[in-house]
């Protein structure tokens, strides 16, 4: 397990925060130093809290690391959800970090190592101030949504505010109860579509697949219990659509 430091003093090149094992010894650095373009950038924020930031932060690195890829979490929550949930994991794959200073984060962009950084987001952006300094770096937002009455107001603010930053968005319809079948789905949908907001075409089922993987101190791709498959299969879905998207950005398209 690798836990990326922003404060730890050592060497570091090129402005890239130093990485050190738990066991405090600096590991050998990897063939993908000689990446030449930054990693892809994505935020997961939403002014509501309890939505699945975390999860879908962790799902997401887990299934890039999955892929063979190089996955970055960063916890910018003051809770540190995301990173004490990756700390507990035997090897989760990819590597995490917590940092408390958004101003720091624009040394994302030096990053060579990573294919992907995921930010984990708190659920109150008091004044937008933490919002629009992970805004300034992110490539792409995934706003995570349940549809529960108290969710849209604060999801519709999240997308503008998204929007009006120029980075591309969509809402990810999180947290289904499988029980209650596709009407539930596509009565969200109906919603989303009525306030115009940008949307996966796919969306995530609750199971609890997602705590129990956690106490077996494993991601739900290593996790083999009851349902992970459909927890993977759901994470899955979402990973690809937002690849499928960030093609589209490289080549100068916009989202769809």
């Amino acid at each position: 397990m690798i836990v990326v430091s922003w404060a730890r003093p050592g060497p570091a090149r090129g402005g890239i925060p130093a990485v050190t094992t738990t066991s405090g010894i600096a590991p050998a650095s990897p063939i993908t130093e000689a990446r030449i373009a930054s990693p892809w950038i994505v935020a997961l924020p939403n002014q509501k809290g309890g939505v699945g930031k975390t999860t879908l932060t962790l799902g997401l690195a887990a299934v890039t690391s999955d892929a063979n890829g190089r996955a970055l979490a960063l916890d910018i929550d003051p809770q540190s959800s995301s990173a004490e949930m990756a700390g507990r994991m035997t090897d989760p794959g990819f590597d995490f970090s917590h940092e408390m200073d958004p101003g720091r984060l624009s040394r994302l962009r030096e990053l060579r190592n990573y294919d992907m950084v995921f930010i984990d987001c708190p659920g109150s952006l008091e004044g937008g101030q933490i919002l629009a300094a992970v805004l300034d770096v992110a490539d792409y937002a995934v706003i995570p949504f349940m549809n529960d009455p108290l969710s849209v107001r604060p999801t519709v603010r999240t997308a503008k505010f998204v929007a009006e930053y120029g980075v591309p968005y969509k809402v990810l319809l999180n947290n289904v109860d499988p029980r209650l079948g596709a009407d539930e789905v596509l009565a969200a949908w109906e919603l989303l579509d009525a306030g115009h907001l940008a949307r996966f075409r796919c969306f995530v089922r609750a199971y609890r697949a997602y705590p129990t993987a956690l106490a077996a101190k494993q991601t739900i791709i290593q996790y083999r219990g009851r349902y992970s498959a459909n927890v993977r299969e759901d994470v899955k879905r979402v990973h690809t659509e937002l690849l499928l998207d960030l093609g589209r950005l490289q080549a100068g398209k916009g989202v769809s």
